[in-house]
């Protein structure tokens, strides 16, 4: 399980890495039952193909949850 710290330096690493793609419309840090912290990350509708080629599945141990916005 990740705790809240390590998800947060997760978050700054993608989001230093992704925020001015189009496709990213946010990141964030939540918590998720049986996991621990997770990051987060909302891209536009459409974008998922591109979002996917460049976010990793987990960095360092912390879990990444892609969520595609309705259109």
């Amino acid at each position: 399980m990740s705790d809240v710290g390590s998800a947060r330096r997760a978050k700054d690493e993608l989001k230093a890495k992704i925020s001015g793609e189009p496709w990213c419309v946010g990141i964030g840090v939540e918590r998720e039952d049986g996991v621990g912290f997770i990051v987060r990350v909302s891209i536009r509708s459409g974008g998922a193909d591109a979002a996917r080629a460049v976010i990793p599945a987990r960095i360092g141990g912390v879990l990444i949850k892609v969520i595609e916005n309705d259109p």
